[in-house]
């Protein structure tokens, strides 16, 4: 399985908006990725077999579905064994180190 750091920035800024493209696009990780784990309000980590490209195109229409044509800015990067961190808590490095 392939880690990829997931960013989002919701096309809405604020508010209601944000919120709700947030929760589409959880609902959309879910339909796609069991393990996963958001470290930050607009990042995800995301373990499964599908590439980059193809998680971009699931997310975005995800996104589109339930009702935000406008996915914002959405970065999908596949991490390896060279990725560095820092400050995540204990459970999360954990996962990530596992995850890799």
């Amino acid at each position: 399985m392939t880690l990829h750091l997931v960013i989002h920035r919701p096309a809405a800024t604020e508010g209601e908006g944000a919120a709700a493209e947030r929760h589409a696009l959880s609902e959309a990780v879910w339909e796609v990725a069991d393990s996963h784990w958001a470290p930050t309000e607009e990042a995800l980590m995301v373990s499964c077999d599908l590439s980059a490209a193809y998680l971009l195109s699931h997310f975005k229409a995800g996104l589109a579905r339930r009702g935000h044509p406008d996915p914002g800015m959405l970065l999908v990067v596949p991490m390896g064994e060279a990725a560095a961190w820092s400050g995540l808590p204990p459970d999360g490095d954990a996962w990530v180190r596992e995850t890799l």
